[in-house]
């Protein structure tokens, strides 16, 4: 079965040669115009990837959070001539798993959505197991979060970096290498996204338990430490 991939072509016609190409690449290409429809069809559908093409006055990423908040497991790639380093920090923060400026070359749209794939099947082969760290279970087929029978509501980025620190528990992650795993990039110098969103982490992971369970590794990073 060929994956699904909704793309949202805010400005219409301009995304025709990029749908044809990646339709002749045999993925199935559903094409929206705005939030609304693809919200429409993500109720009664399944989608394997999410295409936000920018309109012109600029990217919306509300529809990420919306169709995530409805527990849909999907990978997103972002198309947009906005380069500077705050608006790629933005779109990776707001959920983007790419982010690839314009004009696009359409053989790396191509290869970056195979690629992408590629991940999400090799993750997701083995590793459907929930992960059960003391109090603390993370449903990776529903993407829920618990700890001891208690729902944590987080963010597809809060969930992300929880899941990367889970996958190496006991294990100390450099900020480097969080930057790198969860937000896909390693050339943004100074910035502490990391630091802040592991602050988010703890106050909902922590609240109301005696056991903090993200350690600070001083100089390094951080470490998710399974109770002893």
């Amino acid at each position: 079965m060929n994956e699904i991939i909704m793309y949202v072509a805010y400005d219409g016609e301009s995304a025709v040669p990029i749908i044809a190409a990646i339709s002749e690449a045999k993925y199935e290409v559903i094409k929206v115009g705005n939030n609304g429809e693809a919200q429409e069809y993500a109720e009664i559908h399944n989608i394997d990837m999410l295409i936000l093409d920018q309109a012109s006055g600029g990217m919306d990423y509300t529809l990420i959070s919306e169709l995530y908040s409805g527990r849909k497991s999907f990978v997103t790639m972002v198309l947009s001539d906005q380069m500077k380093t705050e608006d790629i920090i933005n779109g990776f923060n707001e959920g983007a798993n790419e982010y690839i400026t314009k004009p696009v070359q359409i053989e790396i749209v191509l290869i970056r959505i195979h690629n992408l794939f590629n991940l999400v099947s090799k993750e997701g082969h083995d590793k459907r197991l929930p992960i059960t760290i003391g109090e603390l279970t993370i449903d990776l087929k529903s993407r829920r979060v618990m700890r001891n029978s208690q729902d944590i509501q987080l963010t597809r980025k809060e969930y992300d970096l929880l899941l990367y620190l889970a996958r190496h528990v006991n294990e100390v992650c450099s900020r480097e290498e969080i930057l790198q795993q969860v937000w896909n990039y390693d050339f943004i110098l100074g910035t502490n996204v990391v630091d802040v969103y592991i602050r988010h982490l703890r106050v909902k992971l922590d609240k109301g338990f005696h056991h903090k369970m993200i350690q600070t590794s001083r100089g390094v990073g951080y470490i998710l430490e399974e109770p002893r």
